[in-house]
Parts: C-alpha cells; sequence; structure tokens
C-alpha cells in the first residue's frame, strides 16, 4: 500500500493533486479540516465527474473523527452529546482512564481531547479494520494543521491496509486542529526537517519537489516572500507584477476601497467596510487577484527594520498566506491608513 506525504507551496495545486489521486475505481475518503477546503474539493468533484460520485466521501476532519472514530466505539457507554470546544477545566483533575477527562458535566467531548480515547482505550485496530471495510485510499488535504492527539491519531490510522496521500504546506500551518497541553507541542516548532521525519519514522514516503512551485503568485510575489519573510516559494510563471510599500494614505485608501481588491488583516476583517478578510482566514482562497495586506504596528516594524523574518511563527505563516493569494499585484501598508474605514471610527 503507497502510503505518502505531499509537501506543497501555496499555489501549487494541492486540491488539484488531491482530485487527480481519486480513482473511479476505488473508494476514496477525503478528510480535510476547514469547510472552505471542503468546498473546494467537493466542487472539484463535481467539475472531475459531473456529481459528488457515491465512491468518494468528503468528510471534514471533526465529522470524520466523531461519526468514524468515536461514535460506533464510545457513545454507547459515554453517552456523549457530540464535542465542546471548549478547554477542559484545571480542576477538578481527572486522570486520562475516568471518562470526565474527556467529557464536561453535561456530557459534551472535549474535542481537543476526542482523538485521545482510540489511542488510550486501543480502539485504532477496530478503527483501521473499519477502514479497510469500507474504503481503499485515504486522502487528507491542509495536513500541517494536524496537532496533538489528531496527529497521534492520524499517524496510527496510517498502519491501515489501504493507499494514504497526506499534502499539505509546512508553512501554512496557522490553525491546530487542537492542542492539549505538552502533547505534540513542539511538532511546529522544531522546523521543517523535524516535521518531516515523524513522518518518515512511521514508514511513510515524503515529497517535496513535486509540488515546490506555484502557479498562483509571479515571481515577483515568490521572491518577496522568500527574501522578506523567510519562506522559500518559487513560481512556474515568467511575467512580474507589481509587489511594494504604499507609503501614501489616500492611495492606500484607494486601493482599499476598489471593490475587485481584497485587503487583509491580521484580525478583525469584519469591522472594515471593504472586501476584506483576515491574514489566516483567507487560507484556501484561490480567487484574489491584486492583493492589499494591511500591516499591524509591531508587523509593519518588523518590516521597516528588515527583521520580518525573526517574527512569531504563526505571525510570519500567516503573513504568507495572505501574501501568497495574490495573482496580480501585492501591496502592502500601515493598518492605520485604513482606520477611517473601521466601524465606529471617530473622526
Amino acid at each position: 500500500m503507497a502510503k505518502q506525504l505531499i509537501l506543497a507551496v501555496a499555489g501549487s495545486g494541492k486540491t488539484t493533486r488531491i482530485l487527480e489521486t481519486i480513482d473511479d475505481q476505488k473508494r476514496s475518503l477525503v478528510v480535510t479540516y476547514t469547510h472552505e477546503n471542503h468546498r473546494n474539493l467537493e466542487a472539484g468533484l463535481v467539475e472531475k465527474f459531473g456529481r459528488v460520485p457515491p465512491h468518494v466521501t468528503v468528510l471534514t476532519y471533526f465529522s470524520f473523527l466523531y461519526r468514524f472514530c468515536i461514535r460506533p466505539f464510545f457513545s454507547y457507554e459515554l453517552r456523549d452529546r457530540s464535542f465542546t470546544w471548549k478547554l477542559p477545566a484545571f480542576r477538578p483533575f481527572w486522570k486520562k482512564s475516568h471518562p470526565r477527562h474527556y467529557l464536561t458535566e453535561g456530557r459534551y467531548l472535549y474535542a481537543n481531547r476526542a482523538a485521545k480515547l482510540p489511542l488510550e482505550f486501543g480502539a485504532t485496530k477496530e478503527i483501521t479494520a473499519r477502514l479497510e471495510r469500507h474504503f481503499d485510499q485515504f486522502l487528507v488535504d491542509e495536513v500541517q494543521d494536524f496537532a496533538s492527539n489528531d496527529f497521534n491519531l492520524l499517524l496510527a490510522l496510517t498502519k491501515a491496509g489501504l493507499d494514504f496521500s497526506l499534502v499539505g504546506d509546512f508553512f501554512q500551518h496557522t490553525f491546530d486542529t487542537s492542542r492539549d497541553g505538552n502533547t505534540r507541542a513542539s511538532l511546529h516548532t522544531s522546523g521543517l526537517d523535524a516535521y518531516v521525519a515523524q513522518f518518515r519514522n512511521e514508514g511513510i514516503d515524503v515529497d517535496q519537489t513535486s509540488l515546490d512551485k506555484t502557479y498562483r503568485c509571479s515571481p515577483s510575489v515568490c521572491d518577496f516572500i522568500t527574501e522578506t519573510i523567510g519562506i522559500p516559494i518559487a513560481s512556474h510563471r515568467t511575467d512580474e507584477s507589481n509587489v511594494r510599500l504604499v507609503e501614501d494614505q489616500a492611495e492606500a485608501l484607494a486601493l482599499a476601497n476598489e471593490p475587485a481588491n481584497v485587503t487583509l488583516f491580521r484580525s478583525d476583517y469584519a469591522k472594515y467596510a471593504c472586501n476584506a478578510n483576515n491574514w489566516g482566514r483567507c487560507k484556501g482562497v484561490n480567487t484574489y487577484e491584486n492583493v492589499c495586506v494591511a500591516l499591524n504596528p509591531k508587523t509593519l516594524k518588523h518590516f521597516l527594520d528588515g527583521k520580518m523574518q525573526e517574527l512569531p511563527d504563526e505571525t510570519r505563516h500567516k503573513l504568507y498566506v495572505a501574501c501568497s493569494r495574490a495573482r496580480g499585484n501585492l501591496y502592502l501598508f500601515p493598518e492605520k491608513f485604513v482606520s477611517t474605514l473601521k466601524t465606529g471610527h471617530q473622526v
């Protein structure tokens, strides 16, 4: 059985690769973290097959976790009421052998510990057997966002006797599926080589070359990301685009007010009266042409000092996501330049 991790840069065709891997003669399970990517994958299937074919199942990760790994094996005894995204209370302390380690008083499962259940209580063999009964191939999109107990469970499931294809971009790690204390706390902080080693140690082949160039971004945008943000990315394209810092407030406002442009913020995009999104939230979006990136004060200072590579990884990765949305021009300007577009702004 083929088991492979494919590392891909932004805009290199991750979704296309997954769709190409789906075999019309095989029963396929496709799991992704975000609802945005779930919609993209289903749209791609409709384009390829004319519909979502009956032999292909597309699920968000937590739907898969609950419906396939938790409910059939634990819900009868636990009498749980699905997930809560609240974190477990520090007090009282419940040992991992006790149901209350995983459940609230109201019997909701802590989402950050749900994957720990089959690992702690030896259900992974039953889950892998169930996978083998229902599917021939298991494809995972945005694998870089799997963390903590979810990452451990994913590795355990790759022991199943079916093909596995795990696709993701290490540097687009902007969200964790969950966190649970120190479980896999260094997974994304020890660097790419250490991350890749986790898969190789499990006998999973690693492909770092077939999706190492972007179709979306121009060489100009790629050079900026590589040289300024410090995340390597190259382009299949040969044309150039405009990448620059906008230093005039009137120009920044004009760019942000242009409906065809999108302005991406560190946070709170919904408070701005323009076509907007957040840096991390726009992951998976493939429709932006010209992109404006509003730099919050801390990021702006790092940019002006030539020290963007020293930003915290979470910020740097989200900034990479934002900049790599640009099919056309990329403009950067201080967030304060568009403060008048913010709801409740006082003149």
